[in-house]
């Protein structure tokens, strides 16, 4: 638990409440200054805890990167640039609810958002795609919830990404995996049947 969080998160909304509280009021009292202090804190802490009760709920980890509102991976695939693109559509489309905003293959780039719910705001989620060499591309997933005045993560920036991340490698390896089979094949039809086959005759 980083203990800072549970101190300026409170902290702003004392801030919010005192001032509120002076400028509705139009007199500023110690006794309107107190109120506002202990409204805000206490709202500021109960707002903290669900936030982080929600965020271990949804993800199913209790590291502290899963509160950052803003997210960031990357991930290298064994795949071309253009199937890899295809690819990370696939991971895309396999969040549900999930809208694609952008797609543009030329710059390697796929926004999408998604919806809001009675527990988040949504997220804007941007996929950017650099190609390494002919098989070798490099894919930058980030996420950020819609309103930027967000201060609390309550995981779904963590759970897109590691799910968006997870889908990547889990394809990677069944791409890849299909082609080693396939290559293994190609190699005994042209290298070991027919040396068999001479070896018969012999």
């Amino acid at each position: 638990m980083k203990i800072s969080r549970w101190i300026y998160f409170p902290l702003i909304f004392v801030l919010i409440y005192m001032l509120q509280s002076v400028l509705m009021g139009g007199k500023f009292t110690i006794g309107k200054l107190l109120f506002g202090a202990i409204m805000g804190a206490i709202v500021g802490f109960v707002t903290l805890w669900w936030s982080e009760s929600r965020a271990k709920k949804i993800t199913g980890s209790a590291d502290e990167e899963i509160y950052q509102v803003r997210q960031k991976r990357n991930i290298t695939i064994l795949l071309n640039f253009d199937r890899a693109f295809e690819v990370c559509k696939e991971a895309v489309n396999s969040l549900n609810p999930a809208k694609i905003k952008e797609e543009n293959a030329e710059k390697g780039i796929i926004k999408f958002r998604t919806r809001l719910k009675w527990d988040t705001f949504g997220h804007i989620i941007t996929v950017s795609l650099k190609s390494i060499n002919e098989n070798l591309t490099e894919v930058e997933i980030s996420t950020r919830p819609i309103p930027r005045t967000v201060l609390v993560g309550s995981g779904y920036s963590w759970k897109y990404v590691e799910e968006i991340c997870n889908y990547l490698k889990e394809k990677d390896a069944e791409i890849n995996k299909k082609v080693l089979v396939e290559s293994a094949a190609i190699l005994n039809d042209i290298y070991v049947k027919p040396f068999q086959k001479e070896k018969i005759e012999r």
